[in-house]
């Protein structure tokens, strides 16, 4: 599921966004080829939040590094940061609770709102994952109430918090 998850973001993130300057991305680069040696690609990466960090692409790019490093805890503030440049350029309320269906058009699947849920998402996963179960299901059900045809499979996902992370047999 985490690489559908991850899959998913990045190819909203591609379709909504404009990419990070080309300083940015030698930088993600860098922290790339740097990936077996934590510290040294940390480096990189906290080098080009600070300085390109309102660019989608390197949030995205950090978060990634944080969660195949199983870094869980450290990758929850680039989600919700992802959401935040998004809900901002959508001109959604600052806070996620305040966020309504009718804010942007969620229902019809674009692409900038489809990545602000999909941001939504992996921090409620990741909630979940590290068992802080009523944070995963507050994010997640609030993604539900914004994906009003359930197109990204929360109510499916929800159960299986709910299920103590296993799927109901059928």
């Amino acid at each position: 599921m985490s690489d559908m998850l991850l899959d998913s973001w990045e190819e909203a993130a591609e379709a909504a966004i404009l990419p990070a300057p080309p300083e940015a991305v030698e930088l993600l680069r860098k922290a790339a080829g740097a990936y077996l040696e934590t510290e040294v690609a940390l480096v990189y990466l906290k080098e080009a939040d600070r300085l390109y960090g309102n660019f989608i692409p390197v949030v995205v790019g950090c978060y990634k590094f944080h969660f195949y490093k199983g870094m869980l805890r450290e990758a929850i503030p680039y989600a919700l940061k992802a959401a935040r440049i998004m809900g901002d350029h959508l001109g959604l309320p600052a806070s996620f609770e305040q966020v309504r269906p009718d804010d942007a058009a969620f229902a019809e699947y674009e692409q900038q709102p489809r990545f602000y849920m999909f941001a939504m998402k992996a921090a409620g996963y990741l909630h979940a994952r590290l068992g802080e179960t009523e944070q995963a299901l507050a994010i997640l059900r609030k993604v539900r109430e914004l994906d009003s045809q359930d197109r990204m499979g929360i109510t499916r996902l929800i159960g299986v918090i709910e299920n103590g992370g296993r799927e109901e047999e059928e």
